[in-house]
């Protein structure tokens, strides 16, 4: 897990060696001279801080320790280690000392000690404890729609994921090729060009005989190339100086012509920028930034490919520029005579609001590869494939054991033609100077012809269970973050209209809304409009999206889904106008449903799908029509009544309840009964279930749903081994008239039996 900051920037943190050998000195000087350490105390801690502010943590970690080896019990300065410790990838000294944080501190103080704890178990693969931490993190997270509540869900998510995969690894070959090619400092983004040498970046410089670097200042990242030899690979050579010339230099990429050469250029002081050039023979020409993608934006990890039903070639890049999901995301645009066009970011599921990076697009399988350190893993960044199917990104799937490691594994890259590509990871087993996960190396990884041919088959015979999985996987995680909000426009759609039903989709409603905004900031707060179209109308546009993209997956399986759905206005109209209205913006969605995707769903939307599965809508009652405050009724008061934020958020509709049924046959349904006799009214009553997983795999207890609200289920944590059985307790309130009761509780789960009912029966007595 790191910052948003460029892989060049972060390789300058991994090696500083000329400091080092001094600060060792001055370690050992500070903790022998005891009438100096109140003053080596403030130094340690001012040198670790200055090296934290120039990205050079490893070094921060070493200062930071003197410090520690003075005062090893003060918080404040723990915190600051642990934070050194996890920026430079020692993730043992991180976990314990976050651990040690949050002991003490409980959260009050450092609240992300928690979540780190959990991201540092996960990259030394410590499953058991990262569970534990993850599922505390996620009860203590009172926002259930924060990122750590999410990151939490997939966290937990990705634990059964990272078991499978080490149980049944794939029959890939993955070979570390050492030197030349790798060193003890950093290499990363290994791609052959169209000259078939292989180009890749490094942070290297030369060494004096004291192991030192011999010129600081030309020490940086540089693309090197090296060529394939009998027994290995040619000594790395210097890309010239159009291109290594100044500041930090990586991620060669190529036009499908090999006619440009792309680059990342990083400068102290100035955002990464993607520079192009032009390949002149076996040279290249200068290089400029990109036009297209601004002069102030982050862009980087360039990758150009040709995209079918796209005329120009397509540029996949990462950025942290506004209007994305979330953090790093991965971007595309069309790249037309050397300048960037139509530029947008790949929409959810693919892109988080954790951070994506290192596209890889392999146009002979139309598959996105890319890392991403959100989406349910083994730790850290791991790689992930998405299918381009019908204009559309699909769910991704976690590309398995051995490309994926509990640590960073980045920069796939795949050669279908040949079954084989690279890939940068700092796992255990890299070359390290200063920690066994320190630094990144380049792997090439192949499969065997016959396992890719039956991989091949197997995907046209039948659909990947992995996929199916993912698909249930991803709309239960989903489902935690509901309510899934949709804004509108005041009176919209179809102003002043008694009608119920409407035949414009929330997409045109959602566009058309936003072609007002600098009306709303004319007329409004503009920086608290801003944030709220960028966080709450753009938002809940693409997490519709992404539960698109995730119902047409499992539709596709033969489940009917029903959505929940509620209406909510602003208080300018009467209560039967605003529910009126409320039912069109309803029926917006419904139109939406039908026409997304080229019409994909239609079919299960008009019950006509050959599986026989449905997606249908069902309409809650009309929200609490009492007004947020702030928000006026007057019409003569536009400002608070329609362009206020307060206002704005009141006219919406949103997602409650996701409900999943149908092609679950009656021998993956499990029924248990208890007969309770008399139950008093207004007293709880707990009532013990117990569940036995009859499968072959590990199964987990996904959610539960009760036929009201006065009987729930509280579900355990973890997953229940084969043969295995957990207590599930039912809790009934006791809030319920007098007479006969049956109520059932429904649980999903990710194996046998697929759903469980418990019914709990009696009478009520006063």
């Amino acid at each position: 897990m790191q910052p948003q900051m460029t892989q060049m920037a972060q390789m300058r943190s991994h090696v500083v060696r000329m400091t080092l050998q001094f600060l060792a000195v001055l370690a050992f000087t500070a903790m022998v001279q005891s009438d100096l350490q109140a003053q080596s105390l403030e130094q340690w801690t001012t040198w670790g801080d200055a090296s934290m502010d120039r990205g050079e943590y490893y070094g921060a970690s070493r200062f930071y320790a003197g410090a520690l080896a003075i005062d090893p019990g003060r918080m404040g300065l723990q915190w600051k280690q642990a934070e050194a410790c996890r920026l430079s990838n020692q993730y043992d000294k991180a976990a314990e000392l976050y651990d040690r944080v949050y002991r003490k501190d409980q959260g009050r103080t450092y609240k992300e000690a928690l979540r780190w704890l959990g991201e540092m178990q996960l990259c030394m693969g410590s499953y058991e404890a990262a569970e534990a931490t993850w599922n505390k993190a996620l009860q203590k997270e009172r926002d259930k729609s924060s990122f750590t509540a999410q990151r939490a869900t997939n966290a937990i998510a990705g634990i059964p994921i990272a078991r499978a995969a080490l149980e049944a690894p794939d029959s890939l070959l993955l070979v570390h090729p050492g030197a030349p090619l790798n060193t003890y400092d950093s290499e990363f983004g290994a791609r052959f060009g169209p000259d078939s040498l292989l180009y890749f970046s490094s942070l290297r410089g030369a060494l004096n005989k004291d192991g030192e670097v011999e010129d600081t200042s030309a020490y940086r990242t540089v693309i090197l190339r090296s060529r394939p030899t009998g027994d290995g690979w040619s000594e790395p050579e210097r890309l010239p100086e159009t291109i290594n010339g100044i500041g930090d230099n990586g991620n060669a990429a190529w036009t499908p012509d090999g006619k440009w050469f792309l680059f990342t250029r990083y400068v102290t002081g100035s955002p990464c920028r993607i520079h192009i050039a032009a390949v002149n023979g076996t040279g290249f020409g200068d290089a400029r930034p990109l036009p297209g993608l601004g002069d102030t934006l982050h862009s980087t990890q360039p990758m150009v490919a040709s995209v079918q039903g796209h005329d120009a070639p397509v540029l996949f890049f990462a950025s942290d520029r506004p209007d994305g999901t979330g953090g790093m995301d991965i971007w595309w645009a069309h790249l037309t005579d050397s300048v960037a066009t139509d530029v947008f970011p790949l929409l959810p599921p693919l892109n988080t609001i954790g951070d994506e990076r290192s596209p890889w697009y392999d146009d002979a399988t139309s598959t996105l590869w890319f890392s991403s350190d959100f989406h349910p893993g083994m730790g850290g960044y791991d790689i992930f494939t998405s299918a381009f199917v019908n204009d559309v990104f699909e769910t991704p799937v976690h590309a398995g054991v051995p490309l994926n490691s509990p640590a960073n594994d980045l920069y796939p890259v795949y050669d279908s033609a040949q079954n084989t590509g690279w890939l940068t990871s700092n796992r255990i087993g890299s070359l390290a100077a200063k920690g066994e996960t320190c630094c990144n190396d380049l792997y090439h990884f192949s499969w065997p012809a016959d396992v890719i041919v039956q991989r091949r088959d197997t995907v046209e015979v039948g659909p990947d269970p992995r996929k199916e999985a993912t698909a249930l996987q991803r709309l239960g995680l989903i489902t935690s973050r509901l309510p899934l909000k949709l804004y509108f426009h005041n009176d919209d759609p179809d102003p002043r209209s008694w009608n119920t039903s409407t035949e414009q989709d929330y997409g045109t409603t959602y566009r058309r809304y936003r072609t007002l905004i600098p009306e709303y900031e004319r007329e409004g707060d503009a920086a608290s409009l801003q944030a709220f179209f960028r966080d709450e109308v753009d938002r809940g546009y693409l997490n519709l999206a992404e539960l698109v993209i995730t119902l047409r997956e499992v539709l596709e399986q033969g489940r009917s889904v029903t959505l929940a759905v509620r209406g909510h206005a602003s208080p300018l109209a009467k209560s039967d106008y605003n529910i009126n209205l409320s039912q069109r913006r309803i029926a917006t969605l419904r139109n939406h449903l039908r026409m997304v995707l080229e019409g994909a769903l239609r079919p299960y939307v008009d019950g006509t799908a050959t599986n026989g599965a449905t997606l249908s809508l069902r309409e809650l009652p009309f929200g609490e029509d009492k007004a947020a405050d702030g928000v006026s009724d007057d019409l003569g008061d536009l400002r608070r009544s329609v362009y206020s934020v307060e206002a704005a958020r009141e006219r919406r509709i949103q997602v409650e309840a996701v409900e999943l049924y149908g092609a679950v046959t009656p021998e993956a349904v499990q029924t248990q009964h208890q007969d309770l006799d008399t139950l008093k009214q207004d007293e709880e009553r707990i009532v013990t279930f117990t569940i036995r997983n009859e499968g072959k795999r590990p199964m987990r207890l996904l959610d539960s749903k009760a036929d009201c609200g006065c009987t729930a289920a509280e579900l355990p944590t973890g997953d229940i081994a084969p043969g295995g059985e957990v207590p599930v307790h039912v809790v009934f309130n006791g809030r319920a008239p007098e007479g006969p009761l049956e109520r059932t509780v429904t649980i999903r789960t990710n194996g046998s039996p697929e759903r469980i009912e418990l019914t709990i029966r009696g009478t009520v007595v006063p």
